[in-house]
């Protein structure tokens, strides 16, 4: 899967995006409350090490009454690079990561919303 990274200026015409294949895992793990769906999610950058390995969950519930279904990603990564990756990641890495995320959420609504 590729995931996309926008910049804030891409979605304005005048930022770059740019997008790297990553290796997606999932598996579905147990809710003891039967609450929600879940699922265990990772990924990682295929090749060059630029983008931060994920580990999360995904939640997935509806309501009934209201139609609607609720999606919520959960997680946390690593940055590259060690100690310069994460002063990387407090002035843009966590901007970028979040970016990945939302695009990730965006990239799997529109998968679930085909016909």
């Amino acid at each position: 899967m590729r995931l996309r990274v926008p910049t804030d200026g891409a979605t304005h015409g005048y930022g770059i995006s740019f997008d790297r294949e990553v290796r997606i895992e999932a598996r579905p793990i147990g809710d003891s409350q039967h609450l929600c769906d879940l699922i265990e999610i990772a990924w990682a950058p295929e090749g060059a090490l630029v983008f931060p390995r994920f580990e999360g969950r995904l939640s997935v519930w509806s309501d009934e009454e209201t139609h609607v279904t609720y999606v919520e990603l959960d997680g946390s990564y690593t940055p590259p690079f060690g100690a310069a990756g994460q002063l990387f990641d407090l002035t843009i890495g966590r901007r970028i990561a979040q970016a990945t995320a939302r695009e990730f959420l965006k990239d799997l609504k529109q998968a679930l919303e085909r016909p």
